[in-house]
């Protein structure tokens, strides 16, 4: 018995790699193999990207915001620091907190005019918070008075460099009226340091400078807009935002980071589905090669199965035969395309070799990253998928009688 059954992958191996085989059926057999492999590839190197995609939008909008934002719907907040307090006390998740001013401003370089957002920053704390001072690529963080931070992207907008000198204009408003009347309201200031966050929202949009120096300019001493929130590890961070929200009610409110790009995430989640099905349409054509294949193969070895059969070879293990044939043309496909496919997203990965418009797809490279999670569900389905493409081609040998194959061979 035991020899009968430990005889079955034996089999498998001499009818795949015997010389005296059919070299046609060889060569669609190695077509078989490759076309899952590059279908594991496929699906190993587009998910890598998606979620590379995915997490580098995260690690830069958190990067930009903190994890949660506590914003004012209507005025400034007024004595922030009782507000601090409380925050604090709803949130024993929180790590650090920084507090910010933010407005819409016009912006005037040497090289020309654009729509910006001033910042005012905490020195002090916004690096607990942010990664602003990791994304510095020139100068020092502006933290006085006459001195501005710009992202990278607005600073060739308006044909600035270090010490340039940058106008920050509010050209309507109730605080330019309250100060000049009509007249828009000026801030100069020189360029001391050019940041790139990553994002090409933020990097052609933002100009940030101390806090004290936006508050003043507007008027506003004391006042702020928002705090950006910065949580313990393996806090969750949207539970954190909506108890924020019920804790306080109208006019604050709090938004978790994947908040303030919704419809992006949301973009990319269905754009990962979508991929998903089209390129497991190619392990489903590979699988249709499995099954010619194994037909092929059933044919050809039509005689040897029918003296098998008439030696006691059993209808069961005829069945598990060919199963095992076509489970290993996946299984071995699956390897050469999940080996491949990895490190193909290493070398992306690494190497940032594919290169993007940040105008049009947020960021300026291709992020790859591969989870290995998602890899071994492509591996397993890769191989499951080969396994049924098997159960048509085995059954049939399975109940083919020993004479009816001599015969037919005859």
């Amino acid at each position: 018995m035991a020899k009968k059954i430990s005889a079955v992958p034996l089999l498998a191996r001499r009818f795949l790699l015997s010389k005296a085989s059919d070299k046609f059926i060889s060569l669609i057999t190695w077509v078989s193999v490759i076309g899952v492999a590059l279908g594991v590839l496929a699906l190993t190197v587009v998910t890598g990207a998606v979620n590379g995609f995915e997490r580098e939008l995260s690690r830069v909008i958190t990067g930009m915001n903190g994890e949660i934002i506590f914003y004012s719907r209507g005025e400034p907040m007024e004595e922030p620091e009782l507000i601090r307090a409380r925050i604090q006390k709803v949130v024993p998740e929180l790590l650090s907190i920084t507090p910010t001013f933010v407005t819409e401003v016009m912006a005037s370089g040497e090289g020309g005019v654009a729509g910006a957002v001033i910042e005012g920053i905490d020195p002090d704390t916004v690096g607990t918070v942010t990664s602003l001072p990791q994304r510095v690529i020139e100068g020092h963080l502006a933290g006085s008075e006459g001195e501005l931070t710009l992202g990278s992207a607005l600073a060739e907008k308006l044909g600035a460099k270090i010490g340039s000198e940058v106008r920050v204009i509010i050209p309507f408003g109730e605080s330019a009226k309250k100060e000049w009347g009509d007249a828009p309201l000026v801030l100069k200031s020189t360029v001391v340091v050019i940041v790139r966050m990553g994002m090409y929202d933020y990097d052609s949009k933002f100009i940030f400078l101390a806090l004290p120096v936006v508050q003043k300019f507007l008027k506003q001493e004391g006042k702020i807009t928002s705090f950006k929130i910065r949580l313990k590890p393996g806090s969750n961070a949207q539970a954190v935002s909506e108890r924020l929200g019920d804790n306080f009610g109208f006019p604050f409110r709090a938004k978790y980071w994947a908040q303030l790009n919704k419809n992006l995430f949301y973009a990319v989640k269905l754009e990962k589905i979508v991929i998903l099905i089209i390129l497991t349409c190619i392990v489903l054509v590979a699988a249709f090669n499995v099954v010619s294949t194994l037909m092929m193969m059933i044919h050809d070895k039509t005689k040897e199965i029918a003296i098998l059969k008439a030696m006691g070879f059993r209808q069961s293990q005829s069945f598990g035969l060919f199963c095992l044939i076509g489970v290993g043309m996946g299984l071995v496909g699956t390897v050469f395309g999940s080996t491949l496919g990895v490190l193909s997203n290493w070398l992306l990965g690494k190497s940032r070799l594919i290169q993007l418009p940040p105008d049009v797809y947020y960021i300026g490279f291709l992020p790859v990253v591969t989870e290995w999670r998602e890899v071994a569900m492509i591996a397993f389905s890769a191989v499951g998928i080969s396994f049924l493409a098997t159960l048509y081609p085995a059954w049939k040998v399975a109940r083919r009688a020993p004479l009816e194959g001599i015969r037919y061979d005859s």
